[in-house]
Order: structure tokens, then sequence, then C-alpha cells
């Protein structure tokens, strides 16, 4: 599955898997000019997503994962995850 959002173009490169159109939590990484975001935007469906993405004048945005396996940590502020997760993206300060 993959959402994207390209100069306000919304694309959806998905396969008919009913979990796209249930709501829940959908982590992203976006960009606005040159600024780069990541994110959870709650309760939503995959589609309802990129459009908040929209509204909020993102440039790009990338769908990252969904459900169960959504967690964000940035300070020692944690959202998720509800499960053990295999992997992760780390980004590290030097």
């Amino acid at each position: 599955m993959r959402i994207s959002l390209f100069q306000f173009r919304i694309t959806f490169g998905g396969d008919s898997d009913a979990k796209q159109s249930a709501r829940g939590n959908r982590s992203f990484v976006s960009n606005k000019g040159n600024t780069v975001y990541i994110g959870v935007v709650h309760g939503v469906t995959v589609a309802e997503s990129a459009r908040v993405l929209k509204v909020m004048g993102m440039d790009n945005a990338l769908n990252l994962d969904s459900g169960e396996s959504t967690a964000l940590w940035s300070g020692g502020y944690k959202i998720g995850p509800g499960r053990d997760l295999p992997n992760v993206i780390l980004f590290v300060k030097k």
C-alpha cells in the first residue's frame, strides 16, 4: 500500500484491503518547503490522512504505517505502539 501527496495531487496505489478504508492511526513523513515533518494523524482512513496533510499545506507526503504498529517517540513524548515492533526508523541528532 502506498499513498502519496505530490504537489497537491493525491494518489493512492493501494490494494483492495479493507483495512485501508478503516479508521485508525496513520503515520506519515511529509515536507512543506525545506522543512520535513513526521507525525501521526489519529482516527482517519488512509485517504482522509492525505486530505488532512493537504489542508495543512504539505507539498509531498508518504504514509508510513497504520493501526496497532503506529508509534512516534520524540523527546520523551510517546504515541503508541499497541504491540512490539520488528523495525523502526530513527532520526538521531549528531
